[in-house]
């Protein structure tokens, strides 16, 4: 009885051994997917939560995720070959909206690789034959008017502010007033510059920033904080309580998705990162956590 179950445990192991090996196998037979990023970026998002999202990433599509590393502002030329470099034949490549030309002049040379550039709000560059994939601003908005609005609300109802980088379009406002009246706010809110002074904070219960509004900051530090921006959450400010990631790591799962769906036109929305040891209302956590992933409304 002891030799039977040893062997049926030897054989149990064997079995696994065979199909764990076949798994890692295939695993590094399949081409990689390539990253394009620079030591700037590295700096910026954080080199470690980049090897993170590396390994996120090729979990998720039973893929290597290699980053290919460029150097800062190099020219197009430059980057095709570091690219062409990296890997043969890659499964498909992700460029930052900076190095569009050469993801262009790649997409050129290899038209059977799939090559995509990550546009954020910018507009489509027309780069050959690279698929320009869009941030999808107006989800975005309404997340965050969404997530401004159940903050506001949870702190009272105050005023809701919104400090731009870029000036918003009506369509734009129109999408984040609606996430503020779905969350029960029924006061539009004050959209500002993102260097602008706002003398009266005494009633504001939550700002909603596209950049860094440092004299904000630096004058209201428990007021809460929507930040959009790419940078490594650990550096920013505690007050900061979600950020809205549209960069590469943040996308690169959905994008690969896209294929072979390749076609132009794409919009993905941001990733709403939760920095949840900084809310400590148990019951505001979770319910950000589930409006995060709500759609836009038919407006």
């Amino acid at each position: 009885m002891g030799k039977n179950g040893a062997k049926k445990r030897l054989l149990l192991f064997g079995i696994f051994a065979v199909i764990l090996g076949l798994g890692a196998g295939g695993f590094f037979l399949r081409a990689p997917a390539l990253v394009v990023t620079d030591a700037s970026f590295d700096v910026l998002y954080g080199l470690r939560r980049s090897r993170v999202k590396a390994v996120e990433a090729a979990v998720k599509l039973y893929r290597r995720v290699i980053p290919v590393m460029i150097a800062d502002n190099a020219g197009p030329d430059m980057v095709v070959f570091a690219v062409e470099s990296a890997w043969a034949s890659p499964y498909c490549i992700i460029f930052p909206y900076r190095y569009n030309e050469g993801a262009g002049r790649y997409a050129e040379n290899h038209p059977g690789v799939p090559v995509f550039v990550l546009g954020g709000r910018n507009h489509d560059p027309k780069t050959g034959g690279a698929v320009f994939v869009k941030t999808d601003v107006d989800t975005d908005l309404y997340r965050a008017g969404l997530c401004a609005g159940s903050i506001a609300r949870n702190g009272g109802g105050g005023e809701v502010l919104f400090f731009q980088n870029e000036v918003l379009s009506e369509e734009e406002r129109t999408m984040f007033q609606a996430g503020l009246r779905e969350a029960g706010i029924e006061k539009a809110s004050k959209y500002l510059g993102i260097s602008e002074e706002h003398t009266d904070n005494q009633n504001v219960a939550c700002a909603v920033m596209t950049g860094q509004a440092a004299q904000f900051l630096d004058q209201n530090l428990e007021t809460p904080i929507i930040l959009f921006s790419w940078a490594d959450p650990e550096l920013t400010a505690t007050s900061v309580k979600l950020i809205f990631d549209d960069s590469p790591w943040a996308l690169a799962v959905r994008v690969v998705q896209l294929i072979p769906g390749k076609e132009p036109g794409k919009q993905i929305p941001s990733e709403v990162v939760v920095l949840g040891r900084r809310i400590t209302e148990k019951g505001l956590l979770q319910h950000l956590k589930n409006v995060i992933h709500s759609k836009q409304p038919n407006i």
